[in-house]
């Protein structure tokens, strides 16, 4: 037990001392369709929940919000940090993965993405700071826009991608910002790329279809033309901010460069690693060095020829370095050991990741399929992605299952209990459970071309109309598929129990950070000061990813560093006094 105590502590000691950027994890990617296989544009994010004691494990919903009226004075009112906004006397009907803590009065819906009625569809958000200095310019506004109301606020109003930008932007204007924050918003002709940059400043781009994009939880965008308002809308003074906060920045020609003005001097680790391995993973070519000071946001491939599948976006999200020999997704590294920060690295496909997308946008689809959701609930790594279009009025049930722990009826918790298994025991499944849905993939990616070709060139009267046909669809597949998923997880288990003893253990338990704090709060509660055990448990939620929960949280971590070095020396005096009678 002393053993495992120190490593713990070792462990916890260790995390303290990193350079934290716990609240802001996600990462994301868009694909124009000059640049896909088959015309679509393609986006997608996966959300990673890096929180004690819940790292890694946090259930989602998929679901349909119906249509709904509303009276007069009816308002949004976010439980996440008090952001109020009007609705409008009706709302339109829109999917939305939330979480399925929603509703507890302190966590926020976090819709995270969806599909709206009339065919817009909308991730939100991959987070980011904004330089110190733009925060005192312009601070971010404690009960402004956050994370967590992003899709309730947009989809039920937007009727097209750029109004829902606009809506954005408005509130923004009004209301201010919770946090730093990037979101992306599609419809069937064109897709904006939004980032939120501090507390009232934005700019918003039309993404040019012959580019593809990859970025995590920072500030990407260079230089934009802001006079162009056909393909622009920015807040008015975001200029005027920067210079205000003595942090105003040029690119090479002297013009004004926004994610050097606005964001960090230098990327987090987390975000270098995910970002580098992305862009080299879509152009193994591409003209990048992992400690470059910048990474451009609007990227073509270097060979002209290239055009990227779903296949490819997929497989950008379930990466784990394996195209970098050089690198090692830090997951992987062994607690209580002294981690080489050279090799060990943060992946996309990551031991937090949570909620896994990709969209799929058709033009010929009518208006009211939106497009198809390419939905991979927990880790992406090991999930499927299975196709939904945007029309469907309803879920199936196991998408709606809101246990906070493992729950055999559940999706999530399914898929999550696979992915622990494969982590547990990689000697046993290698990469076999990936294989496996690589290769279903391959099919519903064929089932799925047919389906929407069955579909397009409808009116949008004629899709409404199939509103009820497809929903059945979905739900017949879905059943087939989460028991395809159900039986995978008992042959694992059952091989489990024949190759390690009946006793074996199903859940992986190793270098996740959240939960290794969690491991040291329960393994040692009896002994811990109370000030420790209060540090921990008072680790934030995944409740509004602003500055001030970063701040919170390192403070935390410092006082488990404290609390670490403490016992360490507690328990070696003691120890040693042992020793000594």
């Amino acid at each position: 037990m002393k053993k495992i105590l120190f490593k713990l502590l070792f462990g916890l000691m260790l995390i303290a001392l990193f350079p934290v950027q716990v609240a802001q994890a996600c990462s994301a990617f868009i694909v124009g369709k000059d640049l896909t296989t088959d015309g679509s544009m393609l986006y997608g994010r996966t959300e990673d929940y890096p929180y004690a004691p819940d790292g890694g494990r946090h259930n989602q919903n998929f679901v349909v919000v119906p249509a709904k009226d509303y009276k007069e004075g009816d308002k949004i009112e976010d439980e996440s940090n008090g952001f109020t906004y009007p609705h409008l006397s009706h709302e339109m009907k829109y999917t939305a993965t939330y979480d399925a803590a929603r509703g507890d009065g302190s966590n926020g819906n976090f819709g995270a993405h969806g599909f709206n009625e009339v065919g817009v569809s909308m991730t939100a958000t991959v987070s980011a700071t904004p330089h110190d200095k733009i925060l005192k310019a312009d601070p971010l506004v404690k009960d402004g826009l956050p994370e967590a109301s992003m899709i309730d606020l947009v989809l039920p109003r937007a009727k097209t991608a750029r109004e829902g930008i606009e809506i954005v932007a408005k509130t923004l204007d009004e209301k201010g910002s919770a946090e730093g924050n990037i979101i992306v918003v599609a419809d069937k002709n064109e897709l904006w790329y939004m980032e939120i940059l501090s507390g009232h400043q934005y700019v918003a781009i039309k993404f040019p279809q012959d580019r593809y994009a990859i970025f995590a939880n920072t500030y990407y965008l260079g230089h934009v033309d802001l006079k162009d308002k056909d393909n622009v809308i920015a807040s008015k003074d975001v200029e005027a901010v920067a210079k205000k906060a003595d942090h105003y920045k040029t690119d090479k020609d002297g013009k004004f460069h926004i994610a050097d003005s606005y964001g960090p001097d230098e990327y987090t680790e987390r975000n270098r690693s995910r970002t580098y391995a992305g862009i080299t993973l879509m152009d193994p070519k591409a003209d990048v060095k992992y400690d470059d000071q910048h990474f451009d946001l609007l990227r073509k491939p270097t060979d002209p020829s290239k055009k990227y599948s779903l296949e490819d976006v997929f497989a950008e999200q379930r990466n784990r370095f394996e195209h970098l020999k050089q690198f090692t997704a830090d997951d992987l590294a062994e607690p209580g050991k002294k981690v080489d920060t050279k090799k060990y690295k943060y992946a996309l496909g990551n031991e937090n990741v949570i909620d896994a997308h990709v969209y799929q946008i058709k033009k010929d689809l009518p208006s009211p399929f939106g497009g198809i959701v390419w939905l991979g609930l927990a880790q992406s790594r090991n999930t499927p992605y299975v196709p939904f279009y945007g029309l469907v009025n309803d879920t199936y049930g196991a998408f709606k299952v809101r246990s906070a722990k493992y729950d055999p009826t559940s999706w999530y918790w399914a898929v999550w209990h696979i992915d622990q298994m494969v982590m547990k025991y990689p000697d046993l499944f290698g990469t076999s459970i990936q294989d496996k849905w690589k290769k279903m993939e391959a099919g519903w990616i064929k089932e799925q071309a047919a389906l929407d070709q069955k579909y397009s060139g409808l009116t949008d009267d004629q899709a409404k109309a199939l509103q009820g046909e497809v929903t059945k669809e979905s739900m017949d597949r879905a059943d087939v598929i989460f028991k395809q998923i159900k039986a995978t997880e008992k042959e694992m288990e059952d091989k489990i129990r024949e190759e390690k003893g009946l006793e074996a253990d199903f859940v992986y338990d190793g270098y996740n950070k959240a939960n290794l704090m969690a491991a040291a709060e329960k393994d040692s509660s009896d002994k811990k000061p109370e000030t420790c055990q209060e540090a921990l448990g008072d680790t934030p939620k995944k409740a509004s990813q602003t500055q001030d929960s970063s701040v919170v949280f390192s403070v935390l971590l410092g006082v488990l560093a404290v609390c670490g070095f403490s016992l360490a020396g507690f328990f070696y005096k003691k120890s040693k006094n042992k020793e000594d009678e």
